[in-house]
């Protein structure tokens, strides 16, 4: 029997992390979606194609509804917040790993926590460590060694070399390439196609070939 899965978020992405558990299920049948969070009741009843929006956050939190959950936004610092307020309930909700089938992964060489969602494409090599709550866009690659907290958001054709730290709530923009051994501290942000070869501290963002701090206006 399929178990019941609610997406959190009603956005373009928290579409396409429906596409995500579709695909997912033509192999191996696995949820029942029966809807979307928004972050707010006015869009409510609104049909999104695979399933309508159910209520807001404390609509799903008032009810006796036992599902999985996957977190379709793409703000780390958003996801954290969200995502707080369903892990104090404890065992009530839970929240799976979703890999693409069409995803490179040997989970014989990596460790992955949970609420990581993987898309297709994706390619991660070995001894890899994968907190809680991580977003791997489309084609995202991870070098062996590397290592990756909670919450963080990946965008598509990100490159990420061995031996890297990531922290916690980190934005990577579309094409991105972090090279070998570098740290990528807590709520740093790593604009579009930016080559990142220093360090970047917490907080900062940088853009640019290779990777700048951004300049204050």
């Amino acid at each position: 029997m399929r178990r019941p899965l609610i997406i959190l978020g009603a956005s373009g992405l928290a579409r396409e992390m429906a596409m995500v558990v579709e695909q997912i299920n033509a192999r191996w049948h696995r949820w029942r979606i029966l809807g979307y969070i928004s972050g707010s009741t006015v869009e409510s009843g609104k049909d999104l194609g695979l399933a309508p929006v159910l209520g807001d956050d404390a609509w799903l939190l008032a009810q006796d509804i036992e599902a999985d959950l996957v977190v379709g936004i793409g703000y780390p610092s958003v996801k954290a917040r969200v995502v707080e307020k369903y892990l104090a309930l404890g065992s009530r909700f839970e929240f799976p790993n979703l890999v693409h089938p069409q995803t490179c992964l040997d989970y014989r060489r990596i460790e992955m926590g949970q609420g990581n969602i993987v898309t297709g494409g994706c390619q991660f090599t070995c001894d890899i460590q994968v907190g809680d709550f991580n977003l791997f866009n489309l084609n995202v690659t991870v070098g062996h060694d590397a290592r990756i907290g909670y919450c963080n958001v990946f965008n598509p054709s990100v490159n990420i070399s061995g031996g890297v730290v990531v922290g916690d709530r980190v934005l990577v923009g579309t094409g991105a390439q972090i090279l070998e051994r570098l740290e990528i501290g807590d709520g740093a942000t790593v604009g579009a196609g930016a080559v990142v070869t220093k360090a970047v501290p917490a907080g900062v963002t940088v853009v640019g070939v290779p990777a700048k701090p951004l300049s204050p206006k």
